[in-house]
């Protein structure tokens, strides 16, 4: 019911080419809870609901506002008063109005309805209902019945001044679409303070049927419109001030109340921007940090936002493999300097970390305990004795004239050769092995073993060896070595003339050592 009143109300705003802004101050619709603000009511009522049957005039019409309860009076001659309450108005309007809908009908038969002897009266008061002055008579039609539906489109409205009676009634019988008079209305100016009102409704038969409903009391203002411009910029879609979606880019319009209760009009130029999406792939070593700063330790396909260009959502699908650094020791002996994986070089023992790439692309990092083994290689010549200055290594004594064989048996930190010539020394000293500077060694005592000359024979089958030449009454020890320096033979002979057995020494080349206190003799010896 109240959207129908507030569209007759609004229509006839614009009828009178005023843009109001309306506030209800009192309402009575005449229903079992009526809607508040409640305008309460003195005097005796009849109430009736639904609508017209068939036979009806007008036919098939709503008896309230869309069938709901109205106030009927029919056959009532005296009149049938309704005393509405004072209401006390607020100050700041600029005109204060009263309205109701009215229906005329013949609820009994296809013709009739009011007369002129039939009517609804309008009186106000304006000092709290102690004098009432009559305003608005609604009358049937001049000459004999008339009736009309709530949508007829008569408009029974005047001031409140002059306080003298207004007559509206239609000029012709029969049905009224444009002068049956369902809208009444009186306007006030702003300055009054309060409002009491008076309707009587009289009918002099039973085919005379008045029906009131939605009486209105209302406070309005004149409206001054106003107007805003606004410039937006935003992702995806803009919602204006009213409610309204904008999704592209434009120049709009949109209209909300302002603070007067009036038309906003505000001019929108939009720039819609639009969120993006993309996609990576990539490989990374350990934990990644995806473009937002969110760290990811594990692979997967992940969704991360940023902005884009234009300021709005960039939603980047990542499909990440995390591949792993690796770690591991070695333990590295070498000579002199090494070279580690990554082609480092280090000269000192300690323990380093080098970083090489393992088969996953990542860093390999790689723990080298590294021990670094240094040889010296000089000597000290001592008379007839050359001495290694290498402390705690393994020697190996060489011959520099005879293709730098090594010497049977001479594996110690010093060596005095058997007879003059030049002699080096290789030196193992853990990983390290190096060889010396030959030393040239020239002695009075090698010169003198020069007076003798021992001799080696063998016999046909080299089973026998036999010694001769030697210094006679003395000692003698003979070392026979193999190719490697092992003592293969270790004797003692006295005689001038021995015979050592053989037999039991492989083919290959051999060393024979014959050396006493005074004498060394050396001879190379191939069995077969």
């Amino acid at each position: 019911m109240i959207k129908t009143l507030l569209s007759i109300f609004l229509s006839a705003i614009v009828i009178s080419g005023t843009a109001q802004n309306v506030d209800t101050l009192a309402f009575q619709d005449f229903e079992v809870a009526p809607q508040a603000p409640v305008w309460n009511f003195t005097g005796p009522v009849i109430y009736n609901s639904g609508y017209s049957s068939a036979t009806a005039a007008p036919a098939n019409s709503p008896i309230g506002i869309n069938g709901s309860r109205a106030w009927e009076t029919t056959t009532n001659s005296g009149g049938l008063v309704l005393d509405f309450a004072n209401t006390i108005i607020p100050s700041g309007y600029d005109s204060v109005r009263v309205r109701f809908n009215l229906a005329a009908m013949n609820l009994w038969g296809a013709t009739g309805g009011p007369d002129d002897l039939d009517y609804v009266l309008v009186a106000y008061s304006t000092d709290g209902g102690t004098t009432y002055s009559n305003r608005i008579r609604v009358r049937g039609a001049v000459n004999n019945n008339s009736f009309w539906p709530y949508s007829a489109t008569g408009f029974a409205q005047t001031y409140y001044l002059p306080a003298t009676e207004t007559v509206f009634q239609p000029l012709t019988t029969g049905l009224q679409t444009t002068l049956g008079y369902s809208t009444v209305e009186i306007v006030f100016p702003g300055s009054v303070t309060q409002i009491a009102l008076r309707i009587t409704g009289r009918s002099s038969s039973s085919t005379d049927t008045w029906l009131v409903d939605n009486l209105v009391l209302t406070g309005e203002n004149l409206c001054v419109n106003s107007t805003a411009s606004i410039n937006v910029t935003t992702c995806g879609s803009y919602t204006t001030p009213s409610g309204n979606v904008i999704a592209s880019s434009g120049i709009y319009h949109d209209t909300i109340q302002n603070f007067s209760g009036c038309d906003s009009v505000i001019t929108i130029n939009a720039t819609i921007n639009q969120a993006s999406t993309s996609n990576i792939t990539l490989t990374s070593c350990g934990p990644y940090t995806s473009p937002s700063g969110n760290v990811l330790v594990a692979s997967g396909v992940y969704s991360d936002t940023i902005a884009n260009v234009a300021g709005c959502d960039s939603v980047i699908s990542i499909n990440l493999t995390i591949n792993q650094s690796s770690i591991a020791a070695i333990t590295e002996n070498t000579c002199a300097s090494y070279t580690a994986p990554s082609g480092a070089v280090y000269t000192l023992s300690g323990v380093y970390n080098d970083t090489i790439q393992n088969l996953a692309g990542c860093d390999s990092i790689i723990t080298i305990t590294l021990q670094i083994d240094t040889l010296n290689v000089s000597t000290s010549l001592s008379g007839a004795t050359i001495t290694a200055n290498q402390n705690n290594a393994v020697y190996q004594w060489i011959d520099c004239n005879n293709g730098n064989l090594p010497l049977p048996g001479e594996t110690n930190q010093s060596f005095t050769p058997s007879a003059n010539g030049d002699y080096a020394v290789i030196i193992t000293n853990g990983s390290c092995s190096d060889t010396s500077a030959c030393v040239n060694v020239i002695s009075t005592s090698i010169q003198n073993a020069g007076i003798y000359s021992p001799v080696i024979r063998n016999n046909t089958d080299f089973s026998l060896v036999t010694i001769s030449g030697l210094p006679t009454n003395q000692n003698w020890n003979v070392h026979i070595y193999d190719a490697s320096g092992r003592v293969a033979i270790k004797t003692i002979i006295t005689d001038n003339n021995s015979v050592l057995t053989t037999e039991s020494l492989a083919s290959g080349i051999y060393m024979i050592e014959i050396f006493n206190q005074n004498f060394e003799f050396k001879f190379k010896y191939a069995k077969q």
